[in-house]
C-alpha cells in the first residue's frame, strides 16, 4: 500500500498547496478582491473643491468635500476665512470652480494668534451654502508636501459655519 503522507499538517498542506504557491495565489486573490472591494465602496462618493494658498512661504490646500450627490443642491460660491497672526502674508494662488459656484477667500487677522519657531498659528471657517441643511461635509487643511499625508480635518454640513485651529 502506497502511503501519501506522513499525516502532520504541514505536509497535508503542502500537498494541498504546492509548497505555498497556491496559497501565495489565494491570499493575492482575496487581498485584490478586498482592494477592489474598498475602492468601489469609496467611488460611491465626494467630490472635493480647493483653493491653494500661500501663508508666508507655505504652500496649503483646504479641500472642501461634499458626498457626489449633493452637488445640485449648492446654492453659491463656499466661503473661506482664513484667519492668521498680524504681520503675516497670505495669498490665493489658484481658486476652484467650487462647486460650480466658485470660491470667496477672505484673510484676517488676529493678534491672539502667534508665528514663531513653532510654526504659524490659524484659525480656519468654511461655509457652504445648499437647499438642504443636512449635508455633510469635510473640510481639510493639507499643507503641501507632508499635510497632504495627513491633513487636519473638521466635519459640519451645509448651510452653517466649520470652524477650526490649526497650525502651518
Amino acid at each position: 500500500m502506497a502511503r501519501t503522507g506522513s499525516g502532520h499538517p504541514r505536509t497535508f498542506l503542502r500537498a494541498l498547496f504546492g509548497h505555498g504557491r497556491m496559497a501565495r495565489a489565494c491570499v493575492l486573490a482575496v487581498a485584490l478582491l478586498t482592494f477592489n472591494g474598498l475602492s468601489a465602496s469609496a467611488s460611491i462618493g465626494w467630490c472635493r473643491s480647493d483653493p491653494v494658498l500661500k501663508i508666508e512661504d507655505a504652500l496649503a490646500d483646504v479641500f472642501v468635500s461634499i458626498p457626489s450627490s449633493a452637488v445640485p443642491e449648492v446654492t453659491g460660491p463656499t466661503q473661506f476665512v482664513i484667519t492668521t497672526p498680524a504681520g503675516v502674508s497670505e495669498a490665493v494662488l489658484l481658486a476652484s470652480p467650487g462647486f460650480g459656484y466658485g470660491e470667496t477667500v477672505t484673510f484676517q487677522e488676529s493678534k491672539a494668534l502667534k508665528a514663531n519657531r513653532k510654526g504659524i498659528e490659524l484659525q480656519i471657517a468654511v461655509f457652504l451654502p445648499a437647499t438642504s441643511n443636512t449635508t455633510p461635509v469635510l473640510v481639510e487643511f493639507a499643507p503641501r508636501v507632508i499635510g497632504v499625508l495627513s491633513p487636519v480635518s473638521a466635519k459640519g454640513t451645509t448651510n452653517h459655519w466649520i470652524f477650526f485651529e490649526t497650525r502651518l
